[in-house]
């Protein structure tokens, strides 16, 4: 049966799909929860198309970055803090672009978009990507992506769109459904307040309720006045004058029109107030009005008031308008805005424009609310407060205090918040460095840590090395070098400690309390890059000073007996070749041929034995007998190498060449040893073919790789080590060379803080390797 027939793998998988995105589209409908509807949507892709990524990525307000909403697959403490780049230059960004999926085959070969380092930190290679919401109003993205080169098909790919348009759908009535029950709130909260009445009508102006507040200023009920036309109940009292303005007002309203009024009225007892409010139109999604607000305030008892409010805030108006680094507010006795300035929207994300007259409780964000409004209501008691919080990875200090009037009476409240951010970052960074520097000096091991301020006095100080000599470190505090310390030592060291201070680091060796010390002193720089401490940094190195001269004294003994044993060698060596030579010339004809052979092998061995000295002996003096370090042209040493190996190269028609070779800081005469070991091996072992030999070099940071190639016999890879170790040959006995040859080679090339190494395998020829320290640019 063809694979996209009905009940084939392609139509079931299908099927599976459609099902799960039912499954989810039922879950959208039913579930308050999103983050639980994102989390098993991203489960549920990546299970079905068998990846092992899922990302749920949501836009920022800023829109130049998406965090990590949902997902799977990611390392732990990534989802819900990561954060991807959404420029136009990003995948996500051209994801949020693009009206299908976006397909990435391989994003090491991707050259529409940059792919973000959380993909690329995953080892992620192939995946899909869709847009969350539309091109006009995104949300975000949904991505499923997997570590292995693979395709995927329009059906996949139609899947992960048909889950994203599922994920819109809910993002929407999410949405939706918070704005309608923030309208909902606004309108309780309306209606709650003791200060406003308030009132809501149908369209046709007939009452549909009215607020307790309200109900106080006449001599009726709520079921007196539910179902009267608004412009017939008793608020309005006998005056028909009136009446008619009041329902002018709520015609107008049921029009569409927002309509502000102000009315003087009496109460029941014919005590005169004055109204002033509103009617608005409340529309559906249509445009249709269903209802009329109707909002007021008593103003008598404020007017006086208001001009004393008003005079008062212009004392404060210049501060708020100018507040530096944050924002400054008014707030009146309902916790409502009265006026605002500085930078609100970096506090709390909104603008002037959105605050003024606004109930700070609904304005700002949540987690700022819930600690913003008790410290406003606490100011109309009396009481200033101040603290700090976390705002859109910013910390924020905040005070709250109560402003009075003439009469000392509280009559608002003044919010006053700054960015603190980098001050708080400044004293962690110093709180940590004095921790660092803390235990640094109550725990330096084999030696002393101090600190010394520019008087040269001691701030601190600790260490294995003052516990060692029964120091107390309190006594070394406040206490200056020049009185610590002998004259001739303060002479040598004092300059170090004076550019320590003026920002210099520098190492020098003392003799102290018996002591080898090496000591470093280092400048401590404060978070603006300013040189405010010294720090003195003391090592105990006496044994390894020790050491280091029983090694050099060892060292020049190995080399004597190195140098008097294969000098003392030779000669008696060089008397048996002689002999073996004289048989072999005056009796070769009484020699049968297992004679002649005999003699032939002892020749061989003892200049082989001659050999292996004369290389023993050039092997243990690499480090005491090599000269100084200068720039190198290794093109003049491959040069001087070929012109040796002429001879040989002549026998065996062998190819030599080269590349552009650099220069090098080294050993020109040891060098020169090593290209010519190599390239003699090259030679020696290539096999039936005349040998074919190319060097080449590569630049790697500071240093170069010199590479020796040829098509030889090669080298069984498990003897790759062997080779370089003295004595060790790999051929058979007829072919054995010294053994010392690349033994030589690795040892010169350490001395140059170099690696030697080989890639072979047997028939597949041989690729030596080493690395070489480039020559500085100021050189000569």
């Amino acid at each position: 049966m063809d694979s996209t027939s009905e009940g084939g793998p392609t139509a079931q998988t299908r099927i599976r799909q459609q099902s799960v995105v039912a499954e989810l589209g039922k879950q959208a409908l039913e579930t308050d929860d999103l983050d639980q509807l994102l989390r098993d949507a991203s489960v549920a892709v990546a299970e079905l198309l068998h990846d092992e990524y899922c990302e749920i990525l949501e836009l920022k307000s800023s829109g130049d970055e998406v965090v990590l909403r949902q997902g799977i697959g990611w390392r732990n403490g990534l989802v819900g803090t990561a954060t991807v780049p959404a420029g136009p230059d990003s995948q996500t960004g051209y994801t949020l672009r693009t009206e299908g999926p976006v397909i990435v085959e391989d994003v090491r070969t991707e050259e529409r978009f940059s792919v973000p380092e959380l993909l690329t930190s995953h080892d992620i290679v192939s995946g899909i990507s869709v847009i969350i919401g539309s091109g006009e109003d995104p949300w975000g993205v949904l991505g499923v992506y997997s570590a292995t080169s693979r395709e995927f098909t329009d059906h996949d790919a139609q899947f992960v769109q048909d889950v994203a348009d599922v994920l819109t759908a809910a993002i929407t009535r999410e949405e939706r459904d918070r704005e309608l029950r923030s309208k909902e709130r606004r309108y309780e909260a309306i209606f709650e307040d003791p200060t406003i009445l308030v009132g809501l009508l149908g369209p046709d102006g007939t009452v549909l309720d009215i607020n307790g507040t309200a109900m106080e200023y006449v001599d009726a009920t709520l079921d007196d006045v539910t179902g009267v036309p608004f412009w017939e109940t008793p608020w309005w009292g006998e005056d028909d004058g009136i009446r008619d303005d009041v329902r002018e007002w709520v015609e107008r309203a049921a029009n569409g029109e927002y309509v502000d009024f102000k009315a003087d009225l009496s109460r029941p007892d014919g005590e005169p107030y004055t109204l002033n409010g509103y009617f608005r139109p409340v529309t559906d999604d249509d445009g249709e009005v269903v209802s009329i607000l109707v909002s007021d305030r008593d103003v008598t008892e404020h007017k006086v008031r208001k001009r004393t409010l008003e005079k008062s805030e212009q004392r404060y108006r210049t501060l708020v308008e100018h507040f530096p680094n944050g924002a400054v507010t008014l707030v009146d006795e309902n916790i409502r805005y009265r006026t605002v300035g500085g930078s609100p929207y970096d506090v709390a994300g909104v603008t002037v424009e959105e605050v003024e007259g606004q109930p700070v409780g609904e304005i700002v964000p949540p987690k700022l609310a819930d600690t913003l409004v008790p410290r406003y209501e606490a100011a109309f008691e009396g009481e200033s407060s101040t603290f700090e919080l976390e705002l859109n990875d910013r910390i924020y200090q905040f005070q709250v205090v109560p402003v009075r009037d003439g009469d000392g009476d509280v009559f608002a409240a003044l919010g006053m918040s700054q960015n603190i951010t980098e001050r708080e970052e400044a004293k962690r960074k110093l709180e940590e460095s004095e921790r660092r520097h803390r235990t640094l000096v109550e725990n330096f091991p084999n030696g002393a840590v101090a600190l010394f301020d520019e008087d040269l006095r001691y701030s601190a100080a600790g260490g294995q090395l003052l516990e060692a000599e029964g120091i107390d470190p309190a006594d070394r505090i406040g206490v200056s070098i020049r009185e610590l310390y002998p004259d001739e030592l303060v002479e040598k060291i004092e300059p170090y400690f004076q550019a320590a201070l003026e920002g210099e680091a520098s190492s020098f060796e003392t003799e102290y309390l018996d002591r080898h010390l090496f000591s470093q002193a280092l400048p401590i720089r404060n978070a603006d890059d300013e040189v405010y401490a010294g720090m003195l940094v003391v090592q105990d190195v006496s044994e390894q000073r020790t050491y280091e001269r029983k090694l050099e004294e060892s060292n020049e003994r190995l080399e004597q007996f190195a140098y008097a044993a294969s000098h003392d060698l030779q000669e008696p060596l060089r008397m048996v070749s002689s002999y073996l030579q004289l048989v072999e010339n005056r009796y070769a004809d009484e020699l049968d041929e297992d004679g002649r052979e005999f003699v032939a092998f002892a020749v061989d061995g003892a200049d082989r034995m001659r050999a292996m000295i004369e290389g023993l002996l050039q092997y243990s003096r690499v480090d005491t007998r090599g000269d100084p370090f200068e720039p190198v042209d290794l093109d003049e040493v491959f040069a001087d190498v070929r012109r040796n190996l002429q001879v040989k190269i002549q026998e065996t028609d062998a190819d030599i060449t080269a590349a552009d070779l650099p220069r090098v800081h080294g050993d020109g005469s040891q060098l020169n040893q090593v290209f010519q070991n190599l390239l003699s091996n090259a030679i020696e072992y290539s096999g039936d073919e005349p040998p074919r030999v190319h060097v080449g070099a590569e630049r790697d940071g500071d240093q170069w790789i010199i590479s020796v190639n040829d098509e030889g016999i090669g080298i069984d890879s498990a003897d790759a080590e062997r080779v370089f170790e003295i004595f060790q040959s790999l051929r058979g006995h007829e072919d054995a060379g010294t053994g010392i040859g690349l033994a030589l080679v690795k040892r010169i090339v350490e001395r140059h803080d170099g690696d030697v190494w080989v890639d072979s395998e047997p028939g597949e020829g041989a690729t030596f390797s080493f690395t070489l320290p480039a020559a500085g640019e100021t050189d000569e």
